[in-house]
């Protein structure tokens, strides 16, 4: 069995990429792994001044992860985040000791300076398609010209010395994938044949998969501009079906407020529900409803609602849609009110229970601990 390190930059504000990684960490543990963990936090006690030298190269990283590499006969070092304090200084030390590396993609940074390629309420490849010079004039990365600068000079600096060449990358889908071969629009700074596709996995609920739906359709997550949630409010104050919302987020007060001026009693908004809780909803709707104004990294609702046989209705647009087989296990739709109305119609036209059969043995094929496992491993031995 192989030695994995495991890197991992957390940001001050922990969210999905935290959870991939510490639930890869466990897989591996769990199939006799021996893992060992390099983590360093956003929320570290450092000046200014040494957050942004760090960003550019950490003297720490190197000398760190060369020694963990030489002392635990590291086999494979897999990085999940290096912003800001790991810095790509990980990859110069995997290199230098002879050890394959192994990144996966969780966003869009080496492409976006603001990782999500959103912004001004729309969709934007501007940097790819006209150069970087539109993020500094967009202050795309937290809405500062000198941090957005330092995060464009990073991976600028990085991609000339060619390191990222020597870097293997897991994208989570082929979407993703095909967006990050954009880099090689200009020239080849990374190598396609050192690209794998894996996706995320989620462990099946304890929830006894219900056989026939109940009477309410559902949207989990944050309410807000980026997940479509007016949108679907106002296609669902349409068609009088009833849809609940379980999210906090920037509109959810504005959907509170919406809810009771119009009047509408066939859409429910209970806030933010503890995981458990989530998933005993998500179990008993007819569909997730899933709309996402941008791209997004993965889909992580939409393989939760596989795991428990519920079919998904998603925008057939960006990664989300990427998972989902029309008519199959969900149906997709045109990013509009129009579109998302004529999707439900379509989709109460279809048999429910081969949509959640289907649904669930996709999660199986796909999704699953033990599927993703073996995907993960097949990478390492290529290695």
């Amino acid at each position: 069995m192989q030695n994995i390190l495991i890197v991992h930059n957390h940001y001050r504000i922990p969210g999905g990429e935290d959870t991939v990684a510490e639930n890869e960490a466990k897989l591996l543990a769990l199939h006799g792994h021996k893992v060992i963990r390099y983590e360093r936090d956003n929320s570290e006690d450092c000046s200014k001044l040494s957050l942004f030298l760090n960003m550019f190269f950490s003297f720490r990283t190197f000398c760190e992860v060369r020694r963990l590499i030489r002392k635990e006969k590291i086999d494979v070092v897999h990085v999940h985040n290096t912003l800001f304090l790991i810095s790509p200084a990980v990859y110069y030390a995997a290199v230098s000791e002879g050890v394959p590396i192994v990144q996966t993609m969780h966003n869009f940074r080496l492409l976006c300076p603001a990782a999500t390629f959103f912004r001004n309420g729309r969709v934007c490849e501007d940097c790819v398609k006209l150069g970087s010079a539109c993020a500094l004039k967009g202050r795309c990365y937290r809405k500062s010209r000198l941090q957005t600068a330092a995060v464009m000079l990073m991976n600028r600096l990085h991609l000339k010395t060619g390191i990222y060449k020597k870097v293997n990358f897991i994208c989570l889908t082929q979407f993703n994938k095909d967006k990050l071969l954009m880099l090689n629009r200009g020239a080849e700074v990374i190598d396609p044949k050192m690209i794998f596709i894996k996706p995320n996995f989620t462990e099946r609920p304890e929830i006894e998969r219900t056989q026939k739906p109940g009477d309410h359709y559902l949207v989990l997550g944050r309410i807000e501009r980026l997940k479509g949630s007016a949108l679907i409010a106002k296609a669902f104050a349409k068609n009088g079906r009833k849809v609940i919302f379980a999210g906090d987020g920037e509109q959810k007060e504005a959907l509170e407020q919406y809810i009771e001026r119009k009047g509408i009693n066939n859409i429910e908004c209970v806030g933010r529900l503890e995981h458990d809780e989530a998933m005993k909803l998500l179990s008993s709707a007819k569909a997730l409803i899933v709309a996402p104004q941008w791209y997004e990294t993965f889909g992580m609702g939409v393989i939760e609602a596989f795991s428990l046989g519920v079919p998904v209705i998603a925008a057939d647009f960006g990664n989300p849609a990427s998972l989902i087989t029309d008519g199959v296990n969900g149906v997709k739709f045109e990013n509009s009110v129009k579109g998302l109305n004529e999707a439900i119609e379509r989709f109460e036209s279809l048999d429910w229970e081969d949509m959640s059969k289907d649904a669930y043995e996709e999660y199986e094929r796909r999704y699953s601990p033990e599927m993703n496992y073996r995907m993960l491993k097949e990478i390492y031995d290529r290695l």
